[in-house]
């Protein structure tokens, strides 16, 4: 029973005695404290629980309060939701203490202790090429494995040159390859973590459930925010600008859950039987789960990314209570403080990526001023390689085994190209030329540094048909500078540090258009490299160099050229892999233990290569391909009159003189011939080949012919009959040059505009009308 009591200016009151039924003595054991409220539902007295569970309630206190609440202390309790409390009224909690002891029971009791939580992930940057935006888009609105391909053909059908968009399709990528493509992602390893919660009570679809419709028509409204990929223009010119389909896709640097995939979304909900899209939405959480059937997302911790890009965050928290059919989810959002300024370079809560807690997720922002961190390797062998070639793995360049410091083995007729087996996105185009500016990634391992390697140097030297070097060296010597991300209290300063070129002075001879290696073991403990930055930036197209070779003739192949890369320690001194003969180029030499290696497959072993220096074979041709139409025929007669009106019969063909060629044939892609009728008439294409055709000195070549009556009725016929129509015919030759980053093709672009005209047949006097005149 409870006992009175009788306290200084508070009159009689209850003694008694709070037990937590249930708790053994290797139980954590909660502080609760008992809260009594006045009517207005604010607290105005507050009584602690002894140790041994014993309290009092002075009686002037009781007889204030309305409500008499019983859980965790304040300090304790935090957001603590307000039914893990216990609520009385004030006569039932007095009766009750006068019956005894306040007994709580082992399952309330337990709910009032705290239990720690903890998400974990890593974080990555990926820096994909302006056309993986505009691929995206495409895959996104015209999926390639549905029906909707052919909405896409047809659309394309209409356009102004869509002969030469159509070439492109076969090339295309569909949605689920571009999400896999191997962009160059790298870590994150400087920023903070924000973690979101929120509660979703998600109901299964049934059979012909009542959202469709909703669904269906929030799901078109997304679409309408992707804009279309332009057709190519007239004439033209560069890609389509990339930035209105990020901003389509992208949340603050995350890929938007629901607009990826919501071209082949509409199409499944609209195609499949109806019995099987409770099915297809039940499958998809993103779309199961909208957001009218989910709680606001709530903030529950914060934490920061680690050295090697990943996050482990706990927080402390009340078990969260969940009613049957409902779930909670996470999702991150990460930021980076530059200076004042605090930008987020990843809101998976607006793009909608939502997890469970043990998921583990790899969040991937594609925002343009994120940080990421280069990872060098740790402890290991110290070993060179070239990497990349601009974002292309440098095992698909074509080079022959080297065979001694400065030459490699006779390359074959592809030799130097990209590609030799196909590009990687799938268009089957092989042998690719190189050109424009190609950006070298060198892997120099980090116990490189251990070795007493300090500089390395890029050189270029024309090849001979068998591999050997021609002339002397010329040296990449263009200013280069690397970004480093400093830590500092509260955010990062990215900051620029030249890598040279600089001079040293060598026992020999001095060595110069050398370049800094940028080690991360040089940078002490608050800094990092930023990643995806490149050691030489070889302008092919530098007129100032020998390497540039704008003049070849047509029918002359543009000369290749073996690029080489050499290491030097901090007295100039030249290092050569231990047991490796002497290089043979000036200046002094000494052997150090490392090796030269050559990649021969984009993850795996590695080639070792047995000499001084690492060479590579590269073939580069920035030679522009032609398209010229140089007169328009009718039944195989030429004009090349401005304006051409040409009068025949169905039977009649029309065709064109042309150029399309690359001056190495090799290297054009293809060209198309194709027309189009009127204002968004139909089309047709005549001709798409590989081969040169007109290239000087011969003469031009001549197109294959369609008939008048063809042209004037394809794809459908009218009625009546046309008999006459405006035209125009199209010509694009394409390119195959890359210069590894730009996997699309450039092209030159020919048009001409005539009509046709078909003189109805007149038909013979009929027999009644002979009649009637001879009357």
């Amino acid at each position: 029973m409870a006992s009175e009591q009788k306290g200084s200016g508070s009159g009689k009151g209850i003694n008694s005695k709070l037990v937590l039924r249930g708790l053994n003595k290797e139980d954590e054991k909660p502080q609760v404290e008992i809260t009594l409220i006045d009517r207005q539902g604010k607290v105005f007295e507050t009584v602690q629980i002894a140790e041994d569970g014993a309290f009092g309630l002075p009686l002037g206190v009781i007889e204030k309060a309305h409500r008499i609440r019983v859980g965790p202390t304040e300090t304790e309790s935090g957001e603590a939701p307000s039914s893990l409390f216990l609520n009385y009224r004030v006569a039932d909690f007095v009766a009750r203490l006068e019956q005894g002891v306040l007994d709580i029971g082992r399952s309330v009791w337990r709910e009032w202790l705290f239990r720690y939580r903890c998400v974990s992930g890593s974080v990555r940057r990926c820096r994909p090429s302006p056309w993986w935006y505009t691929q995206l888009a495409e895959a996104i609105r015209y999926p390639l494995s549905q029906s909707a391909r052919g909405f896409k053909l047809n659309r394309l059908a209409r356009a102004s040159i869509q002969p030469t968009a159509v070439a492109r399709l076969p090339g295309t990528l569909e949605l689920g390859e571009l999400i896999a493509w191997p962009i160059r992602c790298t870590p994150i390893c400087l920023g903070t973590i924000e973690v979101y919660r929120r509660i979703c009570c998600c109901e299964p679809w049934v059979f012909t459930d009542h959202r469709l419709e909703r669904l269906i028509r929030e799901l078109e409204r997304l679409l309408e925010r992707i804009p279309e990929v332009p057709d190519f223009p007239d004439p033209p010119g560069p890609g389509p600008d990339p930035a209105p389909f990020q901003r389509a896709i992208l949340h603050e640097g995350a890929l938007d859950e629901r607009a990826l995939h919501v071209g082949e979304d509409l199409h499944a909900l609209r195609t499949l039987p109806v019995e099987r899209i409770a099915e297809y939405v039940n499958a998809r959480p993103y779309l199961l789960c909208r957001r009218y059937e989910c709680s606001e997302p709530v903030k529950v911790a914060e934490g920061t990314i680690g050295a090697d890009g990943r996050f482990n965050i706990c927080w402390r928290e009340f078990p969260v209570l969940l009613r049957r059919g409902c779930h909670e989810e996470f999702a991150y959002k990460v930021k980076q403080r530059f200076g004042p300024f605090t930008i987020t370079i990843y809101n998976g809560v607006n793009a909608g990526h939502w997890y469970d807690a043990d998921d583990n997720p790899i969040l991937r922002s594609y925002h343009p001023l994120a940080v990421a961190c280069r990872d060098n390797g740790g402890e290991g062998d110290a070993f060179v390689y070239l990497d990349e070639i601009g974002d292309t793995d440098s095992s698909l360049l074509n080079t022959p085994d080297q065979t001694s410091a400065t030459s490699v083995a006779s390359p074959g007729m592809n030799g130097g190209v990209a590609f030799p087996s196909g590009g990687p996105d799938g268009n089957g185009v092989h042998d690719r030329n190189w050109g424009g500016t190609l950006k070298l990634a060198i892997m120099f391992s980090e116990s490189m540094r251990d070795t007493g390697a300090k500089y390395y140097r890029v050189s270029v030297t024309e090849a001979d048909s068998n591999g050997n070097p021609v002339g002397s060296p010329e040296y990449v010597t263009s200013g280069l500078s690397w970004n480093k991300a400093v830590a500092v209290p509260g955010g990062v300063d990215v900051v620029s540090e030249s890598l040279g070129p600089v001079s040293t002075s060598a026992p020999d001879e001095p060595q110069d258009s050398l370049y800094l290696i940028p080690f991360d073991g040089d940078l002490g403990s608050n800094a990092d490299w930023e990643a995806d930055q490149y050691h030489a930036y070889l302008n092919t197209r530098d007129l100032t160099k020998q390497w540039s070779d704008p003049d070849a003739d047509n029918g002359q192949p543009a000369k290749r050229h073996l690029v080489t890369i050499e290491v030097f320690n901090a007295a100039g001194e030249r290092l050569r892999p231990n047991g490796t003969p002497p290089s043979g180029l000036p200046g002094a030499e000494v052997e150090a233990a490392f090796t030269y290696r050559r990649k021969i497959q984009d993850t795996g072993p590695t080639n070792m290569v047995p000499y001084g220096t690492l060479s590579h074979l590269f073939w580069w041709d920035n030679r522009d391909v032609v398209a010229s139409i140089e007169d328009l025929r009718m039944n195989g007669v030429a004009s090349d009159e401005e304006c051409q009106f040409m009068n025949g019969t169905e039977s009649s063909t029309f065709g064109i003189g042309y150029r399309a060629y690359h001056p190495w044939e090799m290297f054009q892609k293809n060209h198309v011939i194709s027309w189009r009728r009127g204002l968004s008439g139909g089309s047709d294409t005549m001709h798409n080949s590989t081969n040169n055709v007109g290239a000087p000195p011969g003469a031009e070549g001549a197109s294959p012919t369609h008939t008048f009556g063809h042209m004037l009725n394809h794809p459908t016929p009218s009625m009546p009959p046309r008999t006459k129509c405006a035209f125009t015919v199209f010509l694009t030759t394409y390119n195959k040059r890359t210069d590894g980053d730009d996997l699309s093709f450039s092209w030159d672009h020919d048009n001409a505009a005539f009509a046709l005209d078909v003189a109805p047949v007149v038909c013979a006097p009929c027999n009644g009308d002979d009649e009637e005149d001879d009357d």
